[in-house]
């Protein structure tokens, strides 16, 4: 009976050293996944605008609206960027590589105005809601 005891304890620690697990509250051990983005493919504008423009270097498809302040003066949107650096835009300012114009902000949407396969008199408008 002794033999058999120690036989199965030994079984599981062989087992348990073996085992490889990742700690979920461990920061540094975690994978993150590089999901594709599905959605409308990257446009590249070649006009000339006025107004100033923020995450230039990031393709809208790939920032996420976080929340609105709705100030009586100006009104701002949050995004986030790939790298979790929010982005404060206002009325009347771009946005992401393809330059997408903040027209108008509401308490649970914001309506954007962008050109159409990179023709400029020609534009239609986006609302994203949360």
């Amino acid at each position: 009976m002794s033999i058999l005891r120690h036989l199965l304890s030994l079984c599981c620690l062989f087992f348990s050293l073996n085992v490889i697990a990742i700690d979920p509250f461990n920061h540094l051990q975690r994978q993150s996944e590089k999901k594709p983005i599905e959605g409308a493919k990257i446009q590249t504008t070649k006009c000339a605008f006025n107004e100033p423009s923020f995450a230039s270097e990031s393709p809208f498809n790939q920032l996420k609206l976080v929340g609105v302040i709705l100030y009586k003066q100006s009104p701002e949107a949050w995004f986030l960027d790939i790298n979790q650096q929010l982005i404060v835009v206002k009325q009347g300012q771009r946005l992401g590589q393809e330059r997408y114009l903040l027209q108008q902000i509401h308490k649970d949407s914001v309506h954007l105005q962008y050109s159409k396969s990179g023709r400029c008199e020609q534009t239609d408008l986006l609302d994203l809601r949360f």
